[in-house]
């Protein structure tokens, strides 16, 4: 049975260290900032990149997260 985490950020450091932990999943997974697999990365068995990131139709990957802030600059940043 496949799990799924939606990550919450929050304000200014919740948002600049989800940043970081995305950039590092991302990195570990060998999904590019475009959300595409790289090639190096193939569809592993064991990889469940499922619980993280959401697979759309074009089968780009989009990370379950909610951004939240009162400043729209530093979400910008991270977009």
């Amino acid at each position: 049975m496949p799990r799924e985490i939606i990550t919450l950020q929050v304000g200014q450091c919740g948002n600049q260290i989800g940043s970081e932990f995305w950039k590092r999943l991302t990195l570990e997974h060998g999904i590019g900032p475009d959300g595409i697999l790289a090639e190096y990365a193939g569809e592993r068995v064991d990889d469940r990149k499922d619980v993280f990131f959401y697979r759309a139709d074009d089968g780009r990957y989009i990370p379950r997260a909610l951004l939240i802030d009162l400043e729209p600059r530093v979400v910008n940043k991270i977009s």
